[in-house]
């Protein structure tokens, strides 16, 4: 099994493609450029010390002020962090009143006449793991299957904790120690690395924590790295086979980068060919071009029609010249479904209209190929049960940007 990542910079964008034994399986944009050139360009994951500005108990929300064109908005789930014995049931007028300091971060970018979604959730990312000061459990991301190697990871993540390889990564939470997630690129990573992982990402917390205590809000304490710098972290695995970045400029970065923070890395990353066209390799530009499409065919005739508003994402399955049973084209929706929701970076509501079917085995089978088409996604997913009129309704976690939210801005 291969896995490749292909960087391409074009017109102030990056763009990353991620190839899974020759099909490409992601896909996502990002503009570069520094963030203070438009601030609501790149904000997503920059942590701020905020000011609440005023609570709506009836929206179950707050609005903080984080330096930005508008208020950032703070919902009630997201502001039970800062309590250490909140429940699901907390109002947001017991987390947070009117004139408050408070440590936020960035989930969602300003969409329209909308400001920022926050979370005082806040957590900060490494190579290989993830701190989070308002959490006291040590997590692993569900993508390492492996049992073994979870519990192994997880061991090894709380003896850092405590010091059996050197001295102890202590790092205080909101109710004790704080917790740490446990990244996909940890996998096959020795105890000591990992440990070496979490120090660093301790004292980037600290230095954080640092500036905080002598900055006034609104102030940004933290932004993450560039898009480059970012991929790498980001979509190299333990099992990936090359890195190829398209770009003399971008691969100079992402060179250095390597070379300080990820060495191991160096050996898989090359430049493009001088006169190749990167996105050409596996005709990425062609499927590039369905993911940005409303209609998506599918190889037996029938085709997807796909329309996505701010509210929510629909899904048409049509039969078109397939003549076979409901199932098969429905079978054959569903994987193409999952493909088309993750490469187009699609989140929040999405409602699927497949073609009526009559037999609930029938509906349990497609309902189970969509969920296998999910497996491996780094976003939470959840997929309702079939209705009488063949909808499903699911909903998957909102990226920054959708894939044609990103591309736009490139215009």
């Amino acid at each position: 099994m291969t896995h490749e990542v292909f960087m391409s910079v074009e017109n102030g964008l990056l763009r990353v493609a991620q190839v899974q034994d020759g099909q490409l399986v992601s896909l996502s944009a990002d503009p570069l450029g520094k963030a203070k050139d438009n601030p609501e360009q790149r904000i997503t994951g920059q942590i701020f010390l905020g000011h609440v500005a005023r609570v709506v108990p009836h929206l179950q929300a707050a609005f903080v002020d984080i330096g930005l064109e508008r208020d950032g908005f703070l919902g009630a789930r997201e502001a039970r962090a800062l309590l250490a014995d909140a429940d699901r049931e907390t109002p947001i007028e017991a987390c947070v009143q009117a004139g408050d300091t408070v440590l936020v971060q960035v989930v969602r970018p300003p969409q329209g006449d909308k400001g920022a979604q926050i979370t005082a959730d806040v957590t900060l990312p490494g190579r290989a793991v993830v701190l989070a000061p308002c959490r006291n459990r040590i997590a692993v991301s569900r993508s390492i299957e492996d049992e073994e190697e979870r519990q192994r990871l997880a061991d090894a993540a709380e003896a850092a904790r405590q010091g059996k390889h050197g001295e102890a990564v202590d790092v205080e939470g909101m109710d004790g120690p704080a917790g740490w997630v446990i990244r996909t690129a940890a996998i096959g990573m020795d105890a000591e690395s990992l440990a070496m992982d979490m120090a660093q990402v301790a004292k980037s917390w600290k230095t954080l924590i640092d500036k905080a205590e002598d900055s006034q809000p609104p102030a940004l304490l933290h932004e993450d790295l560039g898009p480059i710098e970012k991929a790498l972290r980001d979509f190299v695995r333990a099992d990936t086979t090359s890195v190829v970045i398209e770009g003399e400029a971008a691969f100079r970065t992402g060179r250095g980068f390597c070379r300080e923070h990820m060495p191991a890395v160096l050996e898989l990353l090359s430049a493009s060919q001088e006169g190749s066209i990167l996105f050409d390799r596996y005709d990425i530009a062609g499927q590039l071009e369905i993911a940005l499409s409303r209609r998506v065919e599918l190889p037996s005739g029938g085709w997807l029609m796909i329309e996505t508003t701010e509210a929510m994402t629909t899904i048409d399955v049509n039969s078109g010249a397939h003549n076979g049973p409901a199932v098969s084209v429905n079978l054959e929706a569903a994987r193409m479904i999952a493909r088309q929701i993750r490469l187009r970076s699609l989140g929040g509501l999405i409602a699927i209209d497949f073609i009526d079917m009559s037999s609930d085995a029938d509906n349990e089978a497609v309902l189970q190929a969509l969920d296998e088409g999910f497996q491996g996604d780094k976003n939470p997913v959840r997929i309702g049960p079939m209705s009488e009129f063949g909808v499903v309704e699911m909903t998957r976690r909102r990226e920054t940007m959708t894939l044609a939210q990103a591309m736009r801005q490139q215009a």
